[in-house]
């Protein structure tokens, strides 16, 4: 990684960011280099929350369920092999996500209204691009009254349901035992004993690495789990984040840019189904489980192998002139870009808003309209809905003025529109008025007056570090007199 060095009026450039560090200090985001980040989104999350029920209203007949899905341990996952070569020392370590599952609904208060009166069999499904699931290991423990973790799978290794030793759909064998599968760190029965499974697969995939469709099912006699992998090819909306440097200190960053894509590419829906989560009729039953979900092997492809270059890539941050000119990054289309920054907060006092003294993370996002030209402007939220969770983006829309009023904004063509306003999140307003003063809707710098005044850049581009996948996490319920297989219907 090289240093540029100053230009010409470079010290004074350098002295007045360091004062402005003061107040907006830049953040270094070590941790966050080769991540592979995840977000659950769908019916499961009320405007991206991670704890918002996902009450399916389901109440046909006599058929009533509700679901809830808590907040992921953390969003990012390494993109590294998960052992080292000395097959001892760990470099990934499992995420985890609970859910909950009830066969009744709740009234507000929290009490249960309605019960069903059929037996419920319901399954967790997650559905993501092929290129993250299939490099995943998933593993089901229920969670006891006195929350004792107990496992109710063995660690499934996706991609061994899927592929052959030779590396092909076709080898794949029909009866698969879980132990002789590579052990990435799986959790014990209650006895610190291996959990494992004979299981019969049958289906197969057909096509090729970038392009196949199909269904692979495995299901286990003894324990009667199943697993159920569908492959579809769709438009998967996914950003690559480029690592942005202080162009004035090498050892500092800022957080990175995303280039927002779309592209064809094949998905994976993983259903999973446990005899546990058999809801019975009459009863009302609430039932926590936690999934668990590890990252094993480093993914390499031409989107992490990106090095920013101005000349070849700087274009893709340009507005579109028609619908004709459209941006392209490997093979994708680009949709717009984002990045965060740090912003200020503030609370009304003596009838105007003044500055508390802290500080929160926005997004910053321009999306292009390739219909007309030009671009939209959208602002998010980055913090944890609840404390102790991980951050989850969630949207800015209201406005208010420097007396704490509402403003309406109808133009978000550009950013300067929410200069001078204060903003407040989607999760209830919890992070107070955060000031919208100064941001930037490009990635070079830091204040939009050095952006328009053609100052010298604050920021330089470098290396592809990680990529973010849309996906989604949600529970399925069949009534289970219906399944036709013991209740153990996907």
């Amino acid at each position: 990684m090289g240093f540029d060095g100053y230009r010409c009026g470079g010290n004074e450039k350098k002295r007045k960011m360091n004062e402005r560090k003061k107040k907006f200090p830049i953040i270094t985001y070590l941790c966050y280099l080769l991540a592979v980040s995840i977000l659950f989104t769908g019916v499961t999350f009320s405007r991206y929350s991670g704890s918002t029920s996902g009450n399916t209203n389901a109440e046909l007949s006599r058929f009533v369920c509700s679901y809830t899905i808590g907040d992921m341990s953390a969003a990012t996952f390494s993109n590294a092999d998960f052992w080292l070569q000395d097959g001892k020392t760990a470099m990934n370590t499992a995420r985890s996500v609970r859910f909950t599952i009830r066969n009744h609904s709740l009234l507000e208060n929290g009490d249960v209204d309605r019960i069903s009166d059929v037996d419920l069999q319901s399954s967790i499904r997650l559905y993501a691009p092929a290129e993250f699931i299939g490099n995943l290991a998933l593993q089901v423990a229920e969670v006891d009254q006195s929350g004792t973790y107990i496992t109710k799978t063995p660690q499934y290794v996706v991609k061994n349901f899927i592929y052959g030793a030779d590396g092909t759909f076709a080898s794949r064998p029909n009866i698969i035992d879980t132990k002789d599968f590579n052990d990435y760190n799986a959790r014990l029965d209650l006895n610190g004993d291996p959990v494992d499974e004979v299981m019969e697969v049958s289906g197969r995939f057909s096509g090729t690495d970038t392009n196949h469709t199909g269904t692979v099912s495995a299901y286990c006699a003894e324990t009667k789990n199943r697993i159920t992998i569908t492959s579809v090819v769709e438009e998967a909306e996914y950003c690559v984040g480029f690592y942005r440097r202080d162009k004035y200190n090498i050892n500092e960053s800022a957080p990175a840019l995303y280039l927002d894509c779309k592209k064809e590419m094949p998905f994976y829906a993983v259903d999973i189904a446990l005899p546990s989560m058999y809801l019975l009729k009459n009863i009302g039953q609430t039932k926590t489980f936690i999934l668990f979900l590890t990252v094993l092997e480093q993914t390499v492809n031409d989107d992490f192998n990106a090095q920013w270059s101005d000349e070849t890539y700087s274009s893709l941050l340009e507005e579109p002139k028609d619908s004709e000119d459209i941006k392209i990054f490997n093979e994708a289309s680009v949709v717009g870009y984002h990045f965060d920054r740090k912003a200020e907060l503030y609370e009304v006092k003596d009838g105007k808003l003044t500055g508390t003294g802290l500080e929160t993370t926005i997004r910053i996002q321009k999306d292009y309209n390739y219909e007309t030209g030009g671009a939209k402007m959208s602002y998010q939220h980055v913090a944890p809905l609840s404390e102790g969770a991980a951050s989850v983006v969630h949207p800015i829309t209201d406005f208010f003025d420097a007396t704490g009023n509402p403003v309406t904004i109808d133009d978000f063509s550009t950013v300067t529109t929410v200069h001078g306003k204060w903003g407040k999140c989607s999760n209830g307003g919890k992070s107070g008025f955060i000031s919208f003063s100064e941001i930037p809707d490009t990635p070079f710098y830091q204040f939009y007056t050095d952006q328009v005044s053609g100052a010298e850049q604050d920021y330089v581009l470098e290396e592809a570090l990680s990529k973010g996948y849309s996906t989604k996490l949600n529970v399925l319920f069949v009534q289970a007199s219906e399944s036709g297989d013991g209740g153990m219907r996907i």
